[in-house]
């Protein structure tokens, strides 16, 4: 899928305890099981996070009771040929206009949406930050009608801040669109890349943490 001679971007926020997690949701912990210095045979650790920690992706299950579950999903969905589009700084929340006027190819599958986002995983602490950049309701039904199956953000939610209702989510999941979030972007330039990306096989439907690598020539 992969050419050899490709240039690989690891677009995946590294999981610790310093990375911020959604409002209410468990904070990431990295606990020694087993610790060579303390005795035992194998260093080993314990952990402790939520689904949806960090970059991870949704299945439809995560916010409609009767969609999709995770191990109901193809492997391949996830992974394929994709769009990365760069929206301006001063953009706060993308809507259909905003894709009109991006030069997105007809046919594009999957569609990563670079926006100023990206700025929020340089801060020093990490936390979650008000006001950051979401795809709108109806810039969903733009995304619909071309038959993009799979949407990534460059933030925790794919939602705009004070979104009401999260109907960006409930509307792309409703419609099977796949959901790939906390992608750091801040290297990728726009345009065609090859999208690898590994969930993690859990059995529980709602979603997963992931790797997220795309690759040019």
């Amino acid at each position: 899928m992969i050419a050899a001679n490709a240039t690989v971007f690891d677009v995946s926020l590294p999981l610790s305890p310093d990375l911020c997690v959604w409002h209410g949701g468990p904070a990431i912990q990295v606990d020694p099981a087993s610790w060579i210095s303390a005795g035992s045979v194998a260093n080993v650790s314990r952990l402790t996070c939520a689904s949806h920690t960090g970059t991870h992706v949704d299945a439809p299950w995560h916010f409609v009771d009767d969609g999709k579950k995770l191990d109901q999903i193809s492997p391949q969905r996830w992974s394929g040929r994709c769009w990365v589009v760069a929206f301006a700084d001063d953009v706060i929340r993308i809507e259909p206009d905003r894709l009109d006027d991006a030069g997105i190819p007809d046919g594009t599958e999957r569609l990563i949406l670079k926006t100023s986002n990206s700025r929020f995983w340089n801060q020093h602490p990490l936390r979650i930050t008000d006001g950051y950049v979401g795809l709108s309701p109806e810039a969903v039904q733009w995304v619909i009608e071309r038959g993009i199956g799979l949407v990534g953000s460059g933030y925790l939610s794919i939602d705009s801040y004070q979104g009401p209702g999260h109907l960006t989510h409930l509307v792309l999941l409703g419609n099977e669109i796949l959901i790939l979030e906390g992608l750091t972007l801040s290297e990728v330039t726009p345009g065609a890349y090859v999208l690898l990306c590994l969930r993690l096989r859990l059995t529980v439907g709602d979603g997963a943490p992931a790797r997220a690598l795309p690759a040019r020539p």
